[in-house]
């Protein structure tokens, strides 16, 4: 698999979790527009793809793992509390990972010419 592919497979992950959730959780999707980040990284694996971003206020780490191999799934994470207390088991984003996730479709095209490279 290369690059391209990689990054192409992230970019149905990262829509298919908008896609899902984007109206049921209208509130912290709109409130994520607020965030900001510190950094922010992706690291296209040929075992796993994954993103991570800190954000400025809280510090909180976010990340999202792209997994293609059937080992472990494809998942999401985020330090802040109400990830902790009350979404993590269902796996909704919090603001901050709606945050990091339209952060790198905003990237996206940047990320579609280092990959003909």
């Amino acid at each position: 698999m290369n690059k391209q592919e990689i990054i192409e497979h992230l970019n149905k992950y990262v829509d298919q979790i908008v896609e899902e959730h984007k109206f049921k959780l209208f509130d912290r999707y709109v409130k994520s527009k607020k965030v900001k980040f510190v950094a922010c990284s992706v690291a296209p694996n040929l075992e796993y793809t994954f993103m991570t971003g800190k954000t400025i206020t809280g510090g909180h780490t976010v990340k999202i793992f792209d997994r293609l191999g059937k080992r472990e799934p494809q998942r999401i994470e985020c330090s802040c509390a109400d990830w902790t207390y009350r979404l993590k088991k269902e796996q909704k984003p919090c603001k901050h990972i709606f945050a990091l996730i339209e952060r790198y479709q905003t990237k996206r095209t940047e990320l579609t010419k280092l990959k003909g490279e």
